[in-house]
């Protein structure tokens, strides 16, 4: 049985979230990296049509890494992911689909 999360009446599969974190962990080591942070950013903050030129894509992302970098290890660990899902579908209405 997979586990999820009710917050703010927001469902969150914890299995969507984990096989997004997989397919953005390029390099497969368990954590994101800031490269591979900022991919994810950079394609969510497109999908959500945020109309940004390249630089202030790349801007944005950077500032999530710093927010949700919860440990200040320079990496997305996948329980900060996590919150960093949460966030987007609680905060800005984004879908896991």
């Amino acid at each position: 049985m997979s586990m999820s999360l009710k917050t703010k009446a927001t469902y969150v599969d914890n299995d969507k979230v984990k096989k997004l974190f997989e397919k953005y962990d390029l390099n497969k080591n368990g954590v994101m990296e800031k490269d591979e942070f900022i991919k994810v950013m950079i394609d969510i903050l497109t999908e959500l049509g945020e109309d940004l030129p390249e630089k202030k894509h790349r801007e944005v992302a950077e500032e999530g890494l710093t927010k949700f970098d919860l440990n200040k290890n320079g990496k997305i660990e996948f329980n900060e992911f996590f919150d960093f899902i949460l966030f987007l579908v609680s905060e800005k209405g984004y879908s896991l689909g």
